[in-house]
């Protein structure tokens, strides 16, 4: 089937290939407690509400490493992050623990105008877009020249009849990641409308994939490829296009000429380009505080940091953002540097 292998990298982002993204939770259970029965956690459970392209790490990383730690049953749900984040906002969903595919989303839930859900977060891994394709696509052998650097990526992906898949930038990190690498290869290849030629509208309707199955566009073409992460390709196992550094959001020291590009939602909020980090935070009015700050500790400890590394995610220290006074006591030993709009600032 032609969706084959594209599919498994498209929705390992959104939690698709682990359970459908937005139909609610799914309770993965963490086992007994540890042998010794010390945890004051044992047989608790907590609220995950994570970024579909952290599923596997959620769910074949840390849920059976914080079983063995203290026992903690992980009740997890996947989806859009920023769709995640309004829904919190607006109290439709509630949670312990919020993990995005963008840090930077974070702030639409810090202050009392946001709801004070959140008031500090960490980064904890990095990201780059690159470009997922299928095998059973007809432009296969032209997607294969451009990974080899034979014939520019952007040509096949111009191509009469081929299907680019990507996110909801409305809802969705991935989403406007793209809209992101497309403006910046244009200023990048210094192409006049290249990002008009690659992606048309920002809402495409002949690109932007639907839910629940996010197999198709809203048009309902089956993708030839699709913007998606690198650490999705990697665990699904796809053919995938590189893309230059001073495109794909991945360089620190880049961070301000990515900032040059910018994307406001429906909803009023604008997110500017920057390096891809995913974060990780306790909500305020979590109803298991004490599992909740477990859990983010596992993820930042060195043997999470392991667990990261082998889903895919580039490396990166733990960074703070928000209010570093408001990180529970416990969590700040783990923390190497402050971060910002333009990514990190190491301490010295």
């Amino acid at each position: 089937m032609r969706t084959s292998v594209l599919l498994t990298a498209m929705l390992l982002p959104l939690g698709l290939a682990v359970g459908p993204a937005g139909e609610g939770s799914e309770a993965s259970p963490a086992g007994a407690p540890t042998s010794d029965g010390s945890s004051a956690d044992a047989g608790s459970t907590i609220s995950v509400l994570h970024a579909g392209s952290l599923s596997t790490l959620v769910k074949l990383g840390l849920v059976p490493a914080l079983a063995s730690e203290c026992g903690v049953t992980v009740a997890d749900q996947s989806g859009p992050a920023v769709q995640l984040a309004d829904e919190i906002k607006a109290g439709s969903l509630t949670g312990d623990v919020y993990m995005s595919a963008d840090a930077h989303v974070n702030k639409t839930l810090i202050g009392l105008g946001n709801g004070d859900w959140v008031r500090w977060f960490l980064a904890f891994a990095r990201n780059e877009v690159v470009i997922s394709y299928t095998p059973q696509s007809p432009f296969f052998a032209q997607l294969e020249q451009a990974r080899l650097g034979e014939i520019p990526w952007y040509t096949v992906l111009m191509e009469p009849s081929f299907i680019l898949g990507r996110m909801n930038p409305n809802t969705d990190p991935g989403g406007y990641y793209a809209l992101f690498v497309a403006e910046l290869a244009e200023r990048f290849y210094g192409i006049p409308d290249l990002k008009r030629e690659l992606l048309g509208s920002d809402m495409n309707p002949a690109q932007v994939l639907v839910p629940p199955s996010y197999a198709a566009t809203a048009s309902g073409g089956v993708p030839d490829a699709a913007f998606g992460y690198l650490s999705s390709a990697i665990a699904g196992g796809s053919p995938h296009i590189a893309l230059p550094s001073e495109i794909n959001l991945s360089d620190l020291s880049l961070a301000r000429s990515y900032s040059e590009v910018s994307f406001t939602n429906t909803d009023g909020v604008t997110f500017h380009g920057a390096p891809i980090y995913a974060s990780v935070t306790v909500l305020q009015r979590s109803a298991n505080e004490q599992a909740a700050i477990d859990f983010v500790r596992l993820l930042a400890s060195p043997q999470g940091h392991q667990l990261v590394q082998a889903d895919g995610f580039l490396d990166t220290p733990v960074l703070v953002g928000g209010d570093p006074e408001a990180v529970p006591p416990e969590l700040r030993p783990l923390i190497a540097g402050s971060f910002n709009r333009y990514g990190s600032e190491p301490d010295a």
